[in-house]
């Protein structure tokens, strides 16, 4: 489409989604880099008046911005566009945008922004809070506080600009924010939910959500090159979701930086987690057998059935279907990182490195010391988590089995007693709860083979090893429950 420029407007065009453009030299801007400035609106008079106001300012020499008296929603466009444009994420540029034209504009747009008052503030506050059928939008108190941040911004702006001598919203009070209960899943509702993933090709991917606490945008984005097999831990760097491009309001799926810069880290590989990418990397090769010509080649762990990136709508779509499968009631998929998170510290996995873990602002300096690496501490308090995590996941003993031996077959045995030897013999390098619970997966394993097949010196020595490790579990859980404070006055 070609550029269409207003009458002796040399340096207004209107852009492809309709909006016009006027681009312009600041000398004014100390910084080089920042003097290329863009006057964006919908109204093309409103450009071509706001960029003769900038030239006629520069060129009489006068401080930026100091004698001009926009109204609210003027004033909120200009600082977006020149302010905002550069600084922030699609998704967060987006949201900005959204809340100024549906709640910050119809109210206090009008208004005058030397005139704005604290009470106008206060006023459009307790509209955005009204019912919908009184004429408000029925907003929680979180939701005005991020209109309050907006306006907060964009004020602090215009008083460093002169246009404003005080920040008229430091006269409001904002409503308060009650602390809302996050939605976790019982144990019971993990055995559930984790019942039925094998029926949805989302499965691996909710089933890892779970396992190590990654966002889900985080897990959209992970490229096979992020798992380090060698050295046991995943590379999160990136995250991936549905966006609108702030310049062109183009709206796609993308592949971006995370979310904060503290979620840029590095997550051990738990033996139950490479089970699943395991899991995962067979269910890609059948889908895109299936797929076929239509296939579209990549290298993302969780791909779509066509080799493409998931949308975060139809995953939530996805585990809207697992919920409901497995008989349990709705919730986000942000409640499966919320459970991680809780999961772990029942676990004893200490709080710090629960937040490292989980890419959070706390333990970043711990984080930048460590070069994004969990210390050795936190690796050693999840050895608790993988044993839930290979409980709750299903993961059979074969399959444990070949993860720690590296090798891509399952080994096989040639009796009974070969495989309960071999148990025995890798388990003693392990803490003796854990070699217990080693020896007795391997057993559980063998109980799930039909008994009749085996002969009498196997099931003699399966029937020993059994009782005897399974005595040695129970005396391991009274000793540990002796250890434990008993009453209120216990230390």
């Amino acid at each position: 489409m070609a550029k269409t420029r207003a009458s002796g407007e040399g340096s207004i065009r209107k852009r492809a989604d309709g909006r016009w453009e006027a681009r312009y030299y600041d000398p004014r801007e100390p910084d080089p880099k920042k003097q290329r400035k863009s006057i964006i609106n919908k109204s093309q008079k409103f450009v071509i008046d706001r960029l003769r106001t900038v030239q006629a300012e520069i060129n009489g020499g006068e401080t930026m911005l100091v004698k001009n008296n926009p109204t609210v929603a003027e004033w909120l466009e200009l600082w977006m566009n020149e302010y905002k444009l550069a600084e922030l994420r699609d998704t967060t540029f987006e949201t900005y945008r959204s809340n100024i034209s549906i709640s910050i504009n119809p109210i206090i747009g009008e208004i005058k922004l030397k005139k704005l008052t604290g009470l106008n503030i206060q006023m459009m506050y307790n509209r955005l809070q009204l019912p919908k059928d009184k004429g408000g939008r029925n907003l929680s108190a979180a939701s005005i506080i991020k209109i309050k941040n907006i306006l907060s911004g964009a004020l602090q702006q215009a008083k460093i600009s002169s246009l404003i001598r005080n920040n008229p919203l430091l006269e409001t009070n904002s409503p308060k924010v009650e602390d809302k209960a996050m939605r976790i899943m019982t144990k019971s509702e993990q055995k559930q939910f984790i019942s039925v993933l094998p029926f949805y090709h989302t499965g691996n991917m909710f089933a890892v959500a779970l396992a190590t606490g990654m966002r889900i945008g985080e897990l959209c984005a992970l490229d096979v090159n992020d798992i380090n097999r060698e050295l046991k831990y995943i590379d999160i760097t990136k995250t991936a979701g549905r966006r609108k491009d702030k310049n062109t309001g183009e709206v796609s799926i993308k592949i971006g930086p995370p979310k904060t810069k503290n979620s840029v880290r590095k997550v051990p590989l738990l033996p139950s987690v490479e089970v699943m990418f395991d899991r995962q990397a067979q269910l890609v090769s059948e889908m895109r057998t299936r797929a076929g010509e239509k296939w579209k080649e990549n290298t993302l762990v969780f791909p779509t059935d066509m080799g493409n990136i998931h949308d975060l709508s139809g995953l939530r779509s996805s585990i809207g279907r697992v919920l409901n499968r497995a008989g349990l009631p709705h919730m986000p998929i942000h409640a499966l990182r919320h459970t991680y998170a809780t999961t772990a510290l029942n676990a004893g996995v200490a709080a710090q490195n629960v937040a490292r873990l989980l890419g959070h602002k706390d333990g970043a300096t711990t984080l930048r010391l460590y070069a994004h690496y969990i210390n050795i501490e936190a690796t050693t308090q999840l050895e608790k988590l993988e044993h839930q995590n290979i409980s709750h996941l299903g993961i059979t003993a074969v399959e444990l089995e070949r993860i720690i031996m590296g090798t891509s077959e399952a080994i096989e045995k040639s009796s009974i007693t070969e495989r309960i030897d071999d148990a025995i013999r890798r388990a003693k390098s392990f803490p003796q709860k854990k070699s217990v619970e080693m020896v007795l997966s391997v057993c559980e394993d063998i109980l799930c083979q039909p008994m009749d097949d085996l002969t009498v010196s196997d099931k003699d020595v399966f029937l020993g090893v059994l009782a005897q490790y399974t005595i040695m579990k129970r005396q391991g859980a009274v000793q540990e429950n002796a250890g434990k404070p008993k009453g209120k006055g216990a230390r």
